[in-house]
């Protein structure tokens, strides 16, 4: 590909059913994009994965946050310092007035990772009010949304980069149900847990329409946590909503990517993969990223409509030789020969202390397997 912008058409034809013309190799850098440019980690900017992207060519996909708390007053959560621990871990409380009073939630924030949710707004049944209201205003306000980034999608496009935004599964509910409690509120509260599942599903529908208007191509969407889950929960909580909402995406002209962690073995075994029928699924990956033995097999249990992407260590990544980069990269080619798949890492995300020489050397060793 003589530049970034042929390179990134070439890519969305693929993605959008076209022939494999050459390796296709995509870096999720996470909060490693923040650090790349002197932060000290947290949710990445446009601005900050750009500039990753540019210093290490690959097919860049750039997620375009969605500010939720800051584009709809009723969703903003105000923050006040709790604590801070001897390995540099700071603790947040954050409220969000509701009608019926307040909500609050604890969040970790630690230098080079995505500040995670330390104790939920949501832990009993009563709660799931929340996020009702939270699916409500997202509903009504799902055009403001779109129309905050509605300037990105053609630029990104310029620069050869290719649009995209997070839309959570409705089963995470946005950062208010801690991933442990999940499978026990639909064994606890199954009823009222997933009319409020269906009501949040109901608006991630309404923003999907709106931002697919802006331009943006990629919808990044999954279930973290998952590997907590039972099949049988997993098909009744997640399956039917994230499976409209899939075929909702491609009505529209857009693609999806399903993400869950690496503990997918199950989900490939039992066919589940197959019925949420994403663009692309990630990840089949091996220990300890993820539970599949043998990355042959597990491309092989799932449907060739799907693109599969992985699935290099992240250890390896940060911790390994060029030569050894290198030769897991022949692996991951050798075991998905002949398929619609993406070499990418293990995760979606890059290990803070990841030397920069790494990551160009694993980029080196799939373009040398053109």
């Amino acid at each position: 590909m003589s530049s970034q912008t042929e390179r990134y058409e070439d890519f969305r034809r693929f993605l959008s059913g076209g022939p494999k013309t050459r390796p296709y190799v995509c870096l999720d850098p996470s909060s490693y994009a923040s650090v790349f440019v002197g932060k000290s980690g947290g949710h990445p900017s446009v601005e900050d994965q750009v500039a990753f992207h540019q210093a290490f060519r690959n097919d860049a996909v750039v997620s375009i946050p969605l500010n939720v708390s800051e584009i709809i007053p009723e969703l903003h959560w105000n923050r006040r310092f709790l604590s801070k621990d001897a390995d540099g871990t700071i603790y947040w409380e954050e409220t969000l007035s509701v009608p019926w009073g307040e909500a609050k939630r604890v969040v970790g924030d630690r230098s080079g990772t995505i500040p995670w949710l330390a104790e939920p707004a949501i832990r009993d049944a009563e709660d799931f009010r929340l996020i009702e209201f939270h699916a409500e205003k997202m509903r009504e306000n799902a055009a403001a949304l779109a129309h905050s980034i509605a300037h990105v999608p053609a630029d990104l496009k310029t620069l050869g980069m290719m649009p995209a935004t997070v839309i959570f599964s409705a089963f995470e509910a946005y950062y208010l149900i801690d991933y442990a409690d999940m499978p026990l509120f639909c064994v606890d509260w199954p009823e009222q847990y997933l009319a409020a599942v269906e009501k949040m599903h109901a608006a991630n529908l309404a923003v999907l329409e709106e931002i697919s208007k802006v331009g943006v191509e990629l919808i990044l969407t999954g279930s973290a946590g998952t590997e907590l889950l039972s099949p049988a929960i997993f098909r009744e909580a997640i399956v039917p909503f994230q499976r409209e909402f899939n075929d909702r995406a491609r009505a529209l002209g857009c693609m999806v990517s399903y993400h869950i962690c690496g503990h997918s073995r199950q989900l490939i075994d039992l066919g589940i993969v197959d019925e949420i029928k994403p663009t692309l699924f990630e990840t089949c990956s091996g220990p300890p990223c993820g539970n599949n033995p043998d990355l042959r097999a597990a491309v092989s249990g799932i449907s060739e409509d799907i693109i599969t992407k992985g699935n290099l260590d992240l250890d390896l990544l940060r911790n390994g030789t060029p030569e050894q980069i290198s030769e897991a990269v022949a692996d991951i080619a050798t075991a998905t020969n002949g398929r619609r798949h993406i070499i990418g890492q293990g995760d979606a995300t890059i290990l803070d202390g990841t030397p920069g020489g790494s990551i160009q050397a694993f980029l080196d060793a799939v373009e040398n397997h053109s």
